[in-house]
């Protein structure tokens, strides 16, 4: 099945709507399917002037959410993407007999068929090829050739530093925000973490992954940005050859903790942490059941704030699935203390949140 059949069925699935003309300049959703050639301005549903290129994110609006256990999705992935989420996130296991990585939520929830590649990497590429469809700088299509001088005025005004390739939702060339993907490694990280960076690479050899160059102490920005949590071995990780495609998921409330490697210590910064993470219990006893209390929301914020003092994004997982009213208090405290990233599981509930 291809990339754009499966993600229509996903879209779908959330109920996307499509507004069409029809009935005398008369706006309606979801009536696409029912024109009839005679009835409407555009020769049916499927007529060609109905189709652009970025037919793969239309009416999908980007939410700051993180797709807690991705992997359970219907459809992994692409489920995150039709609900507009930046951020996923897969719990990845080395088997010791074939030296493969699977993805599951322990190790009686594996299977053979769902490896790291197939079930994550695969549909993020996909995705992400699909997105520069029609971008001639990676792509011969007929759109991509025929549009190729006027793409060029428009990349000759962007940011040299920025990237050439179109995020999943984008404004254009090297103006999407890009997505994030969270490795969470189940197994020893310093046996697994070798397995990931391999898989990792043809990706970062296409140019699709966010990269930091310690030789010029630059990032260069790519449309996909992956993290590396729980047994990931930083030590293993600030040693990756430059440009590093791997960052860390930091210990939001201690940055200012030094870390030690090698018998050398180093300081959490932008250039080490894509994301900063603590589960809502480690920085206050508050569980939504009721409103905060001052010192509970200063205890949320300061973590925080100490964050973004560090140009890092932060993440607060383990929050409340239920109640669902105290699920929806902490995520919108959250969002005014400023947390970058919404920890969800029922993302068609946080897409309407």
């Amino acid at each position: 099945m291809s990339f754009k059949s499966l993600f229509s069925k996903t879209v779908a699935a959330v109920a996307v709507s499509q507004v069409v003309l029809v009935d005398a300049f008369r706006l309606q959703p979801d009536n696409a399917k029912r024109l009839d050639a005679t009835d409407a301005v555009f020769p049916g549903a499927g007529a060609t002037i109905l189709q652009h290129p970025a037919d793969w994110s239309r009416n999908i609006f980007p939410i700051p959410v993180h797709s807690h256990n991705d992997y359970w999705r219907d459809v992994p992935i692409l489920d995150a993407l039709a609900n507009g989420v930046y951020s996923m996130e897969s719990d990845v296991w080395l088997n010791p007999d074939d030296k493969e990585l699977y993805v599951g939520h322990d190790p009686f929830a594996l299977s053979r068929e769902r490896t790291f590649d197939k079930l994550t990497l695969r549909p993020l590429k996909k995705a992400i090829d699909q997105a520069n469809e029609a971008n001639h700088i990676h792509s011969n299509s007929p759109e991509a050739k025929f549009f190729a001088n006027l793409q060029n005025q428009s990349y000759s005004q962007i940011n040299t530093s920025s990237t050439s390739r179109v995020g999943f939702y984008s404004a254009g060339v090297g103006l999407g925000t890009p997505l994030q993907l969270l490795i969470d490694i189940k197994t020893d990280g310093n046996e697994t973490f070798p397995y990931i960076v391999k898989c990792l690479q043809p990706l970062a050899d296409q140019g699709y992954l966010t990269k930091y160059d310690a030789k010029t102490n630059k990032t260069i920005p790519g449309p996909i940005t992956i993290i590396g949590t729980g047994n990931t071995p930083i030590n293993q990780l600030i040693n990756l050859p430059s440009p590093r495609f791997v960052y860390f998921d930091c210990p939001l409330g201690k940055l200012d903790a030094p870390f030690t490697v090698n018998g050398t210590s180093h300081s959490y910064d932008h250039t080490i942490c894509g994301i900063a993470s603590t589960n809502l219990g480690s920085i206050t006893n508050w569980k939504g059941i009721d409103n905060a209390t001052d010192d509970q929301r200063k205890n949320i914020s300061v973590a925080i704030d100490q964050a973004h003092s560090y140009n890092i994004k932060t993440r607060i997982w383990d929050t409340p699935n239920w109640p669902t009213y105290a699920r929806d208090n902490v995520n919108k405290l959250l969002l005014e203390v400023g947390s970058d990233w919404i920890n969800a599981d029922d993302l068609s509930a946080i897409a309407s949140f």
